[in-house]
């Protein structure tokens, strides 16, 4: 694997990352619904982190990279508790609940939270205009989203969506900004890789460790477990995680976080689009309505204002 810190990365190499996050992030919500048709949510995200986390950190030190620090594993903890754990463990759990093209909608706010993030640390900056406009714009999308439904609760009658299970998701996406903008400030390993993997065992190991003092292992019932959650769970930890989770933190990176943040364009319409395909999710009008409004407050937040030439 290439050290992002010695050489800059090839044309190719930049594409194939950038479509890893594109595609694969974007299939990983059907995955992850299917996945828990038969394998309880929190012990499928311990097995998928702490396998991945694994596979990585193996390839890694016998590819001759260095051991990381004591104080690189701060971050991994930090990465691995708030991006992996909340984040990826409340989309598990709420699966069930909720259809994977409205989970990816809500998740795609997550660039909205990094900005209100970043701008409330010590010293950070205040959101520009457009960012005001564009937070303003993702909270209306997430309102046109669940708004319906959640006035349907308020009357005692049954909404169209679980807003409960997006309200989880949306803790989610809230908890993977915060921990996105801490773990830059927090030592890391020169190797993006050995970061990522750090993250993925720490985050593993908290599941595991999680799962055991609060009985989830014995929810596992292997026999049950179905061939298509299996596969899911394979494809979860081969691609969501080892390619889709690692090319994101290398990207961050090498790439310009503004270019890294247009995956959250295009995994909801990945999302919607598999999702009716292939889990036969309905896609409503107003789903769609929601969506542009919401994919359009992120750009007004992640898109740089263009250069002025004096």
């Amino acid at each position: 694997m290439p050290d992002a810190r010695t050489a800059p990365p090839s044309r190719m190499l930049l594409v194939a990352a950038f479509a890893a996050l594109y595609i694969i992030w974007g299939s990983t919500y059907l995955s992850v619904k299917i996945g828990v048709e038969t394998i309880p949510p929190w012990p499928m995200i311990a097995a998928r982190h702490s396998l991945a986390g694994l596979i990585l950190y193996t390839v890694l030190r016998l590819g001759g990279t260095p051991a990381p620090k004591r104080e690189h594993w701060k971050g991994g903890i930090i990465g691995g508790v708030m991006l992996l754990v909340i984040g990826n463990g409340l989309i598990a759990f709420s699966a069930h609940r909720i259809a994977s093209g409205v989970a990816s909608l809500v998740v795609a706010t997550t660039p909205i939270w990094i900005v209100g993030a970043a701008s409330s640390r010590p010293g950070g900056r205040m959101p520009l205009p457009k960012e005001w406009l564009g937070f303003l714009l993702g909270l209306a999308g997430l309102a046109l989203l669940g708004g319906p439904s959640l006035a349907a609760a308020f009357r005692g009658e049954a909404g169209s969506l679980d807003v409960g299970a997006m309200g989880l998701i949306l803790i989610g996406a809230i908890s993977w900004s915060i921990g996105s903008v801490i773990g830059r400030e927090v030592p890391r390993p020169d190797n993006a890789f050995m970061g990522s993997a750090l993250q993925m065992l720490s985050a593993g190991a908290v599941l595991v460790v999680g799962c055991a003092l609060t009985g989830q292992w014995s929810l596992v019932n292997i026999a049950a477990i179905s061939t298509r959650s299996w596969i899911a769970l394979v494809y979860l930890i081969l691609f969501g995680s080892l390619l889709g989770f690692t090319a994101y933190v290398w990207l961050l990176r090498v790439a310009k976080t503004s270019h890294v943040a247009t995956y959250a364009y295009v995994n909801p319409i990945v999302a919607l689009l598999l999702g009716a395909s292939i889990g036969h999710e309905v896609i409503t009008p107003m789903m769609l309505v929601a969506g542009v409004v919401t994919l359009l407050g992120v750009v007004l937040v992640v898109m740089p204002l263009p250069r002025v030439n004096r």
